[in-house]
């Protein structure tokens, strides 16, 4: 499962996929922003090594996506881990 909580409404967007690459990332931020166009997001991520790859860096600046990364270890600071817990 790859998932996004919309912080201002509880609402849980995601997509269940076999796989967690890069491309199915790259796919759920399409689908954001596809969403929310017209306006910056900005999507908190820890720090699994699909969120930074190059090709979803550069999609990300060049559509008003800010990808904003925790510290490591510090991925108890991402509200969505305990949707993921209760699951």
């Amino acid at each position: 499962m790859i998932a996004a909580l919309d912080l201002a409404t509880g609402k849980l967007y995601y997509r269940i996929r076999p796989r967690k690459r890069w491309r199915e990332f790259l796919g759920l931020l399409k689908a954001l922003r596809a969403r929310w166009p017209g306006q910056k997001l900005y999507v908190v991520l820890d720090n699994f090594s699909p969120h930074k790859h190059a090709e979803v860096r550069a999609w990300a600046a060049g559509h008003e996506v800010e990808l904003v990364f925790l510290p490591t270890y510090g991925s108890w600071l991402n509200w969505i881990e305990a949707e993921f817990a209760a699951l």
